[in-house]
């Protein structure tokens, strides 16, 4: 085997560990861009494994009869068994084992979702890398996954600098043009909010002509009307649910507590008196189950329950 061969397999090891570390809620984001950018072959291994493993899951009964074919001797390891495919080529492996020439076709749209209580990492195979907030759900469609859907919840992305490409977010009637940054996007109780730490991007609506630009530091949020406001923001305080806290600079309330009510579980109905208030201020999430008392106790407002185990904030008892 020649130098270049073990580098190679060095290079695929490398990759594979990273695919592996990107699920863990404890994810080391900056290590993993730090190890994109230090080597070419980086970015390609990573992006071919990340191919291989959407088509082979695609196609994982066809695959998986043709591994047992190969034998436990021949491919060991199930790590082995990516890099056989990856040497072989996807399209080879998956022709031999359904039998038929494939045809290039658009795939279906991949959804990831987030579990109530636990974050979730994607990193997918253009260069976006995703931790999704608990009980947050986003849709990825296109083979070059071009256009992600933030259906609810939220999301803070990580995307490299491509020239030769663009990203769309889009999220309600939203959408977010992305050239390369770290931002994270909201869409709770029909409110929306996106926070730049890193980079710029561009946020269009259905609702509202041309396009903002936003550069780090700064935020829009946009209400059930469609107003869009434009605000600064600590980039400290982007995505701050990564590091156990939610902080707010001037949320529409519906917004906040959309978010308590997926941390908590508990469904939060605002009284009718405090609807168009807004919220500055961090809450720190723990279990989830003080975000609503202490967001009461810094508005001075009561809490109480409701039939069916709702949450009323305001207003008085009925």
């Amino acid at each position: 085997m020649t130098a270049q061969s073990n580098l190679d397999e060095r290079v695929l090891d490398e990759a594979l560990a990273w695919q592996a570390a990107l699920e863990r809620d404890d994810a080391d984001w900056d290590g993993y861009m730090a190890w994109l950018e230090a080597d070419p072959r980086h970015r390609q291994a990573f992006d071919s494994i990340a191919l291989t493993t959407a088509m082979v899951e695609e196609h994982k009964d066809a695959v998986g009869s043709l591994f047992d074919v190969q034998g436990e001797q021949a491919i060991p390891r199930p790590h082995r068994r990516m890099k056989w495919a990856l040497g072989v080529g996807i399209v080879a492996v998956l022709a031999l084992a359904i039998g038929l020439p494939l045809r290039q076709q658009e795939p279906a749209p991949s959804v990831y979702a987030a579990d109530a209580g636990k974050s979730r990492a994607v990193a997918l195979a253009n260069g976006a890398n995703i931790l999704l907030s608990p009980a947050s759900r986003i849709v990825v469609h296109g083979k070059d996954a071009a256009r992600i859907e933030l259906a609810s919840g939220e999301a803070f992305f990580a995307v490299r600098h491509d020239p030769s490409r663009m990203l769309t977010i889009e999220a309600g009637p939203y959408r977010i043009i992305d050239i390369g940054t770290r931002f994270s996007v909201n869409l709770s109780g029909g409110t929306f909010r996106v926070g730049v730490s890193e980079g710029a991007v561009a946020v269009a609506s259905d609702k509202a002509e041309g396009e903002v630009r936003l550069q780090a530091g700064q935020q829009l949020t946009g209400g059930a009307n469609g107003d869009l406001t434009l605000a600064p923001v600590a980039v400290a305080d982007v995505g701050s649910w990564r590091a156990g806290r939610l902080s707010y600079s001037d949320a529409p309330l519906a917004l906040v507590v959309a978010d308590i009510s997926r941390y908590s579980g508990k469904r939060v109905i605002i009284d009718p008196s405090l609807e168009t208030r807004h919220f500055s201020g961090t809450l720190v999430i723990g279990d989830g189950s003080r975000l609503l008392p202490d967001l009461a106790t810094v508005m001075g407002v009561a809490v109480h329950s409701q039939a069916g185990g709702a949450v009323r904030l305001g207003g008085a008892d009925r």
